[in-house]
């Protein structure tokens, strides 16, 4: 099957999509930049009356594409790869707006067997494998909200959510469990990650030089925004010793996606996502991935052998990209001062009508002692509000994202960054090790998870075990087993104050239309 080109209906998916293609017999330029006269980014407060009209006109679209797909199934994806020139996106002349407005639709949308739904030969028995076939995937749904849904579009996933990653395709204990994780504030985690790889880098350069000018076995102490990442060593022959480095690759570029911190950039890590729980195959993930990931087929087009080419291309995928990108930040309720760093105004909600700020306080002092901040860092500075995606021009926070967003603090030069995670791999010990390696990541390693927003995304840890806070803290283990003890011999009052600090890390309330 090939995809078609135009549709009769391709105006009617989104209008305001296709007023940004006038401009190709314009000349390029060196440094893309996004087009000018668009619209300003709707960014109504969440809870106003203009964000519930929003909300009502979303669940209208969305219920007239699903009659459209009744009526003639792949009609959204054709229509998508009709509207989106990758061209176009690439050099700008698109409004960012409308087009991560076009992305929520490509993040909501149900695929079915034309879009290119599950992989190979179809059985009675159906597409779907919760448990994983190795290194290609499931698929165990058929959209991303149906995993990620819970406390709020974009959201984490639920115990019966879990996929169980690079199985024998049949028995649960051949794979591992792993849990949708909460997607808020992607854009501001890459851009953080990728200010932190370059610190890195800088210093490794910096090492390289200064020892080759001064000779001997040299060591250098590496660190980003406060964060240690280990020694690099050079020894007496001038070879560069990484065996002391800790969190991070030997590349030393920070990979803040997955559970395993493996991908260091949202489009990596949706385009495998897209592949292994959908059967959904980009055009980006084509080009870099192995056989074993996307199948063996003959048709290096259609390499799982489902009979759809082009399944999704790099147009609708980078309007994805840009949806996520620009997705909110989680809040810290109520108003709270840490390491002398406010959380811009904007962020915070007010306190609720319930007074539990003697609570708060001593949790927020609990957290510090027990050890817990060491690894779930408060709070990073952005230096840079700018964020690279591929395909597209920069995108700068600061103005496109949702609300609540980022805002710049003169005091500290930079924009604070309320996530909760140092962004670096941990040991959690033998009783938390995955069976199968993942891009030779240790099996006991995984990312410190983001706590922004852990308030609304329960159960917890990467394989949805623990319910509460509590059996959080109880699966602890390597490097957060003396944190672990320490919370065990608390007295049952300062148990509370802590869950009640976690409680006050939470998404913004929003109306939201099924």
């Amino acid at each position: 099957m090939t995809r078609t080109r135009p549709l009769r209906h391709a105006l009617l998916l989104l209008p305001l999509a296709l007023c940004t293609f006038a401009c190709k017999d314009k000349p390029e330029v060196e440094t893309a930049k996004w087009r000018a006269g668009c619209a300003p980014l709707a960014r109504p407060a969440p809870l106003s009356l203009e964000a519930a009209r929003a909300a009502h006109r979303d669940a209208d679209r969305r219920q007239e594409l699903r009659l459209r797909e009744a009526e003639a199934p792949g009609y959204f994806l054709r229509a998508m790869h009709a509207a989106l020139d990758p061209e176009q996106m690439a050099a700008g002349r698109v409004c960012l707006a409308q087009l991560a407005d076009l992305g929520q639709l490509v993040f909501e949308h149900e695929y079915n067997f034309p879009d290119g739904l599950g992989g190979g030969k179809r059985t009675a028995a159906g597409p779907f494998r919760r448990v994983h076939r190795s290194a290609f995937g499931g698929p165990e749904t058929v959209s991303c909200t149906s995993c990620h849904w819970l406390g709020g579009p974009n959201g984490a996933g639920a115990e019966t959510d879990n996929a169980f990653l690079a199985g024998d395709g049949a028995s649960v204990g051949s794979g591992d469990a792993r849990n949708p994780p909460a997607l808020m504030g992607l854009g501001v985690v890459q851009a953080l990650a990728r200010e932190m790889s370059r610190e890195l880098q800088r210093q490794r350069v910096d090492f390289l030089r200064t020892s080759k000018r001064d000779g001997g076995a040299r060591e250098q102490r590496l660190s980003a925004k406060g964060v240690d990442f280990g020694v690099l060593r050079l020894g007496a022959d001038g070879g560069l010793d990484t065996s002391g480095v800790r969190g991070v690759d030997a590349d030393l570029v920070v990979k803040p996606f997955g559970w395993k911190g493996n991908f260091a950039s949202i489009g990596d890590f949706v385009g495998e996502a897209l592949q292994v729980h959908i059967g959904i195959q980009s055009e980006s993930l084509l080009a870099i991935a192995s056989r074993e990931a996307l199948g063996n087929g003959e048709d290096r087009d259609d390499p799982d052998g489902d009979g759809v080419r082009g399944e999704l291309g790099r147009g609708p995928f980078n309007a994805l990209i840009a949806h996520l990108a620009l997705l909110e930040l989680p809040v810290v309720e109520p108003l709270i001062q840490d390491r002398d760093i406010k959380p811009a105004a904007s962020a915070l909600l007010p306190p609720t009508t319930t007074d539990f700020s003697a609570d708060f306080q001593r949790g927020r002092k609990l957290f510090h002692s027990l050890g817990c901040a060491g690894c779930h860092v408060p709070a990073m500075i952005l230096e840079s509000p700018m964020v690279q995606i591929e395909g597209l021009p920069p995108i700068d926070l600061s103005q496109q994202m949702r609300q609540p967003a980022l805002a710049y603090d003169a005091t500290l030069g930079g924009y604070p960054v309320w996530l909760f995670s140092d962004l670096k791999r941990h040991d959690m010990g033998r009783s938390n090790a995955a069976q199968h390696m993942q891009r030779g990541v240790a099996l006991n390693e995984y990312l410190t998870p983001r706590l922004w927003g852990v308030a609304d995304s329960a159960p917890y840890l990467h394989d949805a075990r623990a319910p509460s806070f509590d059996y959080a803290v109880a699966g602890h283990d390597g490097e957060g087993a003396e944190a672990r003890a320490a919370y065990a011999e608390l007295a049952s009052e300062d148990k509370g104050a802590l869950r009640v600090y976690l409680m006050s890390l939470r998404r913004t309330a929003r109306v939201v239309v099924p």
